[in-house]
This record gives structure tokens, C-alpha cells and sequence, in this order.
């Protein structure tokens, strides 16, 4: 049976031709006058689950989806790409992807859609890219303010409601279309987080564990990861520092997988 692969990649932070962080502008969105909907919705929410404590903390807590609804030798590849950004990989990765006709869900963060408003609207408006939430400051996902490989996480329920609702909202802004994914910063969750995240609308995602975490990963580390996926299988490669050859480590095992 011929293999299928299904990219995610993550635009975590920084611009196509600079940098930045998603953990600024914080006074800037503050300014902005909330509209009447998101006050009530985040009424509702703080409403149902304030004061509900947590007991899980990880990448595959209670309601985490880590695996495709299919038979099929399908594997979704989670890169986080924030160390491309400004060296043209990122463009390479896009570039084989539309010329391969991979399809790929792009999680994108709060900065980034805030500077690459234009990079947005033409990458949504490809049928081969599907955009969706890596979070407004890339926070953990947590109601009590966990923190996970450095990585520091919401500290109640408010705070977790505006990094998910406004970044979809600054996602919907631009593409016209509301994201359907989410992917906490670092991949971690507490269980109660992601039942939020649900009561939202969305699904949030983690990984199968499959995938290498390691900084610096090598070509083969890659390949390995890739080459025999278990069916509907979701490996995320993030938390890395992707050097220049790790887009090459990429296409090379999606070209093996095909």
C-alpha cells in the first residue's frame, strides 16, 4: 500500500526575513478594545472550569488526539521551524512541498501572524496548506502555570482562554477561515487545559511519540522517525534546533516514504 505523508509544521516565532519573538507586543493587544462575544465566551469558560485542579502533565494527557482516524500508512510530521526563519529553509521546505503536492497543516503563532500578514493570506489561500493554532505567545498548556523544557505555561484559565481564542481569532482575520487545530507551546498539556481547548471548539494535538526530541538531529535520526510510521501515526519533531541540514533530512525521508 502506497505511504501517505501529512505534514505539520510549525511557524513558532520569528519573521521569514527577521526575527522576532511571539511573547511581545504584550501591551499592544492589551490596548485593543475586546469584542462583546469574546468577553462573554471567556465569561463562560472561567465560569466552568475555574477552581478545577489538574492531575496530568505531558504530551499525551486525557483528550490529546496522537493518532489519525486511518488505516493507512499516514504519518503527520510536526516540525518546529522557528530556527529557518530568516535562512530561506523554511521557503525550500514550502517549495518541495508544493511541488510534490504534499498537503501540510501550518500551526502558526500570535508575532508571526502579526508580521507575515501577506506570507498568511497566500500560503491560506493554497489548497495544499491547511493554518492552524500554535498559540498567541506559545505557552504551555497548563491552568496553573506549569512550565515544560523551558518553556513557561499559561497561569489560569484566563490567560490559557486568550493564548487559543486570539491567536484563532487573529488566524480567522486574515484567512477567513477559523483554525481547527492546536498545538500547545513545548506539546505540553494538563488534562483540565485541553478539555478548555475542546469547550473552544478545537482539538489539540500531540505526539504518538514518535520522533526524535534531541537537539541537532542528524539525517538519519530523521529517516528513523519517518520510514515505518504506525498507521495514523503523529511525529512531532520539536523543541530542536533545526540546523541548515535538517530540511534536507526532511524531504529526504518524505521522498523515501513516497
Amino acid at each position: 500500500m502506497k505511504r501517505v505523508v501529512l505534514i505539520l509544521i510549525f511557524f513558532v516565532l520569528g519573521l521569514v526575513l527577521g526575527v522576532g519573538f511571539c511573547m511581545a507586543a504584550d501591551s499592544q493587544r492589551e490596548s485593543e478594545p475586546e469584542p462583546e462575544d469574546y468577553r462573554l465566551l471567556r465569561e463562560i469558560i472561567s465560569t466552568e472550569f475555574s477552581g478545577q485542579a489538574p492531575h496530568e502533565w505531558g504530551e499525551t494527557v486525557s483528550g490529546v488526539k496522537t493518532r489519525l482516524k486511518t488505516e493507512d500508512k499516514v504519518v503527520a510530521l510536526g516540525v518546529d521551524a522557528c530556527d529557518l526563519m530568516g535562512m530561506g529553509q523554511d521557503a525550500k521546505l514550502i517549495k518541495f512541498l508544493m511541488t510534490e503536492n504534499i498537503p501540510a497543516t501550518l500551526f502558526i503563532c500570535g508575532e508571526w501572524v502579526d508580521k507575515n500578514n501577506a506570507i498568511l493570506k497566500k500560503l491560506a489561500a493554497n489548497p495544499l496548506f491547511e493554518i492552524a493554532n500554535q498559540g498567541l505567545s506559545r505557552k504551555a498548556c497548563s491552568v496553573s502555570g506549569k512550565t515544560a523544557n523551558g518553556v513557561s505555561g499559561t497561569s489560569n484559565v484566563g490567560e490559557l482562554f486568550s493564548e487559543i481564542e486570539q491567536n484563532a481569532r487573529k488566524i480567522e482575520a486574515v484567512t477567513g477561515i477559523l483554525p481547527q487545530y492546536y498545538h500547545a507551546g513545548s506539546g505540553y498539556y494538563d488534562e483540565v487545559a485541553v478539555r478548555i481547548v475542546r469547550a473552544l471548539g478545537y482539538e489539540a494535538l500531540g505526539s504518538s511519540g514518535q520522533g526524535p526530541r534531541e537537539q541537532n538531529l542528524e539525517k538519519k535520526q530523521v529517516l528513523d522517525a519517518l520510514v515505518n510510521p504506525v498507521a495514523g501515526a503523529i511525529a512531532i519533531l520539536g523543541g530542536v534546533s533545526l540546523q541548515n541540514s535538517f530540511v534536507d533530512s526532511v524531504i529526504a525521508a518524505l521522498r523515501k516514504l513516497r
